[in-house]
């Protein structure tokens, strides 16, 4: 390799590191992108046409350029993709003690979902308080990040009556939550045999949080219990299970029940150069893998499992959503998922995945997970197009939440096309 091409690649790795960078100068909510691919989400895809975003709001998509409007922002996006921002339906967010993390670690790691193309992240069970205080945080614009859906625990486990149970979930709606996470049903995964209390209990708190308006989301462990978990109510269901397979007969009680799968596929798959930089496979925490799996059966089984009982389910029809359910690096976390989705599912079905599928698992098909108009302008630019590939979902160089641009790369991508080799 010539020096000329060694330096290039060393200028282009620390342009594309330093690059990420959040936009400086954000528009105030009113944004027009022009000049693009449009991945709209619920099947049309325009060509070459622009989408115009006031007081937060996407009011026009259509086919060719969009007027000029005054106090718009205008993102020329010739040659690019423009597609519906990434929701994560279930991601554990506040790592260790609330007050070490919001100085140590959060304004990066929303930082990192930013760049990654996330506008709407749903906590998977975190500190309640810590949580909370993220979720304000963001919203008063003291972090930049993602907008976030809280969670708050019940402990079903520990309660003994019909009363603790209703008490729990009201405590939980009380305390500002947008939803219950994530209820483990059963504790004990195999055989399958949860208790007369376990039973009630699940049925109970399902009743409650329904009266109280706030979604239970449910983590069956197999695949008896998410159909038991459905015949007694639930109609969120987080995670497909890691051992074990889905059946068409299980998968059409959830259809018929009317529940919503979201669910990592990434979990029995092992991870490289994440957690060290030597090539040794990892589980998605750093554990050695195929060991470190949780509940693992051996030998990564647990990687077949996941992205097939997915596929089981969303083709007998249950909505199914896109998740990562890990702490790590946001960035590498959807390359992850997105790489074992592959397996599976067709360009065509990951946006309608990680879209409309997504925004409905978490209640907000009505404002996310498509580019239409009334909708919220959340919207990710991509340099590369979606349908040759997943790999382009992983080139995000601008990230709009709610008109209001949050990431612009654009720049850096110039510098660098300036930097190759003649």
């Amino acid at each position: 390799m010539g020096g000329n091409m060694m330096r290039f690649n060393a200028q282009f790795a620390a342009l594309l590191l330093s690059g990420l960078a959040l936009a400086g100068t954000a528009s105030a909510q009113n944004l027009i992108v022009t000049n693009a691919r449009i991945i709209v989400g619920n099947g049309q895809v325009i060509e070459k046409g622009s989408i115009e975003v006031r007081a937060g709001k996407i009011v026009s998509v259509a086919a060719g350029a969009a007027p000029a409007a005054a106090g718009a922002k205008v993102i020329d996006a010739t040659g690019m993709t423009v597609m519906p921002g990434f929701i994560d339906d279930h991601r554990h967010l506040v790592y260790g003690p609330p007050e070490k993390y919001f100085v140590e670690q959060a304004a990066d790691r929303m930082r990192e979902l930013l760049e990654a193309g996330y506008t709407t992240v749903q906590s998977g069970g975190d500190n309640p308080d810590g949580i909370l205080e993220l979720k304000r945080k963001v919203e008063s614009g003291a972090i930049k990040g993602p907008r976030i859906l809280a969670s708050a625990p019940v402990p079903l486990a520990t309660l003994k009556t019909d009363a603790e149970v209703r008490a729990a979930v009201a405590k939980a709606k009380a305390s500002g939550a947008d939803s219950i996470a994530e209820v483990i049903y059963p504790l004990k995964s195999q055989p399958f045999a949860p208790s007369d209390l376990e039973r009630n209990n699940l049925r109970v708190a399902i009743d409650e949080a329904n009266k109280q308006g706030i979604p239970l989301q449910v983590h069956a462990v197999s695949p008896q219990a998410m159909a038991d978990a459905a015949s007694l109510g639930a109609r969120k269901l987080v995670h497909t299970p890691h051992f074990g397979w889905v059946t068409v007969a299980q998968a059409q009680v959830l259809k018929t029940a009317g529940a919503q799968v979201a669910s990592c596929s990434g979990f029995g798959a092992p991870v490289f150069n994440v957690f060290n930089k030597d090539n040794k496979p990892t589980f998605r925490d750093g554990r050695p893998w195929p060991e470190g799996i949780l509940d693992g059966e051996g030998r990564g089984q647990e990687a077949g499992y996941k992205p097939v009982n997915g596929r089981t389910l969303f083709d007998t029809g249950v909505t199914y959503g896109y998740c990562t359910d890990t702490t790590y690096n946001a960035p590498m976390a959807l390359a992850h998922e997105l790489k074992v989705l592959n397996l599976m599912f067709s360009p065509t079905d990951l946006i309608k995945i990680m879209g409309p599928n997504s925004a409905a698992f978490i209640d907000r098909g009505a404002d996310l997970g498509t580019l239409e108009p009334g909708k919220l302008g959340d919207l990710v630019v991509l340099t590369g197009n979606p349908f040759d590939g997943y790999w382009n979902l992983l080139t995000t160089v601008v990230v709009a939440k709610a008109g209001e641009v949050m990431v612009d790369k654009r720049a850096q991508l110039k510098t660098v096309k300036a930097l190759q080799p003649k």
